[in-house]
């Protein structure tokens, strides 16, 4: 009889005992899944992201209501994340259902960098020969910029450059400034003071995250500690003028020159299709000489996209008096950045080390809090009817796809059974529940859920002069967790499940009746969620004042031209006054030591002209 001993301390101890002689232990971080997560940050996160504050969070009210399984009122739109190693939307894609996105020499975006600058060379600078066959195949920014007569080609070159240089130097090439020495440290902290940001110096200079890493900040604390100087006031001459010489030695650590083929712009095409309505129909221009320019849906699709990627949308919500002051983006879980995380007993993967970027212990690679994730289907897709993204896998690559449709089916979470009687599904807590020693202390009782979800998958672009929902590709998740309720059917925790019942193979040491051939679990459970908050369209507004552009049949009027390398050379502006801020890493060329400073960057996002985006939606809408 399997017996597991539960003892707290800094790591969760687990001792596996099958026999008085056999005992198998294994220790876990303190953290979920590993203790329970608090039931009011679970109700308040799910309220959060759904922006509704009567949000449903009864298992019994969800199971009454029939949502158990719903699909969203609209069903998002298929596309592409157009590649950053082919140029993201400056690729003059192939229509053809061959393999598009680890096509044989395209992984490498040198290669594809250069095949482009011999097409600047000659296709763009002799685009007036083209006839109407060659201008349809043209890649989207490029005919973006021949409807808007800019025969420099601005938006596209801006997509290369931005290739290129990441390419090369990744975001070291945005960089703008390096806080090495740190010599304003003392002036940000007492103004971080007299905000009542901190207590005093002391606790600026230990905990403030834009000073942490700077040399002048070290020095003075280690020069007060040490009894040489009293304060830190007295210490910081000093203290800048060790840090203004030893910064002399620290440079950025070398970034590597590669482009991961998974790289591009699928958090503009997920989010732009759960709220964009759907590109259906090919959308032609006259040009002044007569020749036609065709935008086919995939075209148009792609423009979106990367409007969608490049805009200030993408910052967090952030609700200020009730009004927005922030972005668009509504998320509940965290990155798991670990490329080689560990697997507890349960099969389940799970933060067995720090985060390697934030350097802190959180429930990142167990994935989004299942009792969050159960309620924002229901909620957003059942109750509200509208779609969601979803990071679909635990690990370093993302591939964000739009979620609408889910179906739930329960099943008693100490045998695996699913019966027709809900009742029998519902179990107490007791001993025979494998969990039992993580649940909340509010929980009575558990359910099983098996949950089958479907998102629009990633589909090759391509020159269909139609689009509807059945070019769609979709992938279907399969997973399973358990629910935690309390006496009154409120969800309150839960755990996830790499099978419905038992544990699975761990290796060796594991005790013999641990392992089993047939038992093996999977990590399907999502990286997080995140959903597009209802207030999107302030942030797609077009651009007043402009000429009215009044036969769209024609190319909008030239005077937009101005308007549309503004919005080209867009910056986004990484800095610590907008709360953006970063972290660089930094190394002494001399001793080799590591460390992390702040650094600020302004960062290209190049976008297409709002207004002719919203117009080219309306046209293919129709």
């Amino acid at each position: 009889m399997l017996r597991t001993i539960f003892r707290a301390s800094v790591m969760s101890l687990l001792t596996l005992q099958t026999t008085m002689a056999d005992t198998y232990t294994v220790s876990y971080p303190r953290v979920y899944p590993f203790i329970p997560a608090d039931k009011a940050e679970i109700h308040n996160g799910v309220k959060r992201i759904t922006e509704d504050p009567q949000a449903l969070l009864n298992f019994y009210d969800i199971v009454n209501q029939g949502l158990s399984k719903h699909k969203s009122d609209v069903q998002p739109w298929g596309g592409t994340f157009w590649p950053l190693n082919k140029g993201l939307i400056a690729d003059p894609y192939e229509s053809s259902r061959f393999g598009y996105y680890v096509e044989l020499g395209t992984i490498s975006w040198t290669r594809n960098y250069n095949k482009y600058s011999r097409r600047a060379n000659g296709v763009l600078k002799n685009v007036d020969q083209l006839n109407e066959g060659q201008l349809m195949t043209m890649a989207p920014s490029e005919k973006y910029d021949i409807l808007l007569g800019d025969m420099g080609f601005d938006l596209t070159h801006r997509l290369w450059d931005f290739t290129q240089k990441w390419g090369n130097y990744k975001e070291d090439a945005f960089l703008t400034d390096l806080f090495v020495a740190g010599e304003d440290a003392l002036e940000m902290a007492q103004e971080m003071v007299s905000y009542g940001w901190f207590d005093n110096l002391n606790d600026a200079f230990t905990n403030a995250y834009q000073l942490r890493g700077s040399l002048a900040v070290e020095n003075a604390l280690n020069l007060v500690r040490s009894g040489q100087y009293s304060n830190i006031e007295e210490a910081m001459p000093t203290a800048i003028d060790q840090a203004i010489q030893d910064s002399q030695n620290y440079v950025l650590t070398k970034k590597n020159n590669l482009i991961a083929w998974w790289e591009g712009i699928c958090h503009g095409w997920a989010t732009a299709a759960t709220r964009v309505l759907r590109p259906r129909k090919t959308v032609d221009f006259e040009l002044k000489d007569g020749r036609k320019l065709r935008f086919y849906p995939t075209d148009i699709k792609a423009l979106v996209s990367l409007l969608w990627a490049n805009s200030l949308i993408q910052d967090n919500y952030n609700s200020f008096e009730g009004e927005n002051i922030g972005g668009g983006v509504l998320n509940e879980g965290l990155r798991c950045n670990l490329k080689n995380a560990k697997t507890d007993i349960w099969g389940r993967k799970y933060d067995s080390e720090p985060d390697p970027f934030t350097g802190k212990t959180d429930p990142r690679c167990i994935g989004v809090h299942p009792a969050k994730f159960h309620l924002g289907l229901v909620n957003l897709i059942g109750k509200q009817g509208r779609s969601f993204i979803v990071e679909r896998k635990v690990e370093e690559a993302v591939d964000n796809l739009p979620v609408f449709e889910y179906e739930m089916e329960y099943f008693n979470p100490n045998n695996g059974r699913s019966y027709r009687n809900l009742n029998k599904n519902v179990e107490r807590i007791d001993s025979d529940d494998q969990f039992r020693q993580f649940r909340h202390p509010d929980a009575r009782y558990i359910v099983g859920v098996e949950l089958k979800y479907t998102a629009i998958a990633w589909e090759r672009p391509n020159r269909y002069m139609s689009d509807s929902e059945r070019n769609d590709d979709t992938d279907e998740m399969k997973m399973y967790y358990d629910l935690e309720l309390d006496s009154n059917g409120v969800i309150v925790g839960g755990q996830w499940r790499a099978v419905k019942v038992g544990q699975v193979s761990t290796g060796s040491r594991a005790p013999r009746n641990t392992r089993s051939r047939r038992n093996k679990g999977k990590n399907k459970q999502p990286d997080f969620f995140w959903v597009i908050s209802n207030d999107y369209q302030n942030f797609f507004k077009n651009v007043e004042d402009l000429e009215p552009w009044t036969d769209t049949t024609k190319a909008p009027p030239e005077s937009w031209l101005e308007a549309a390398h503004e919005a080209h050379a867009f910056h986004y502006k990484q800095k610590f006054e907008y709360g953006t801020g970063q972290k660089c890493n930094v190394v002494n060329r001399r001793t080799g030591r590591l460390r992390q400073v702040s650094c600020e960057f302004e960062v290209p996002r190049p976008q297409p002209l709002v207004n002719v985006v919203n117009k080219l939606i309306e046209l293919s809408a129709d």
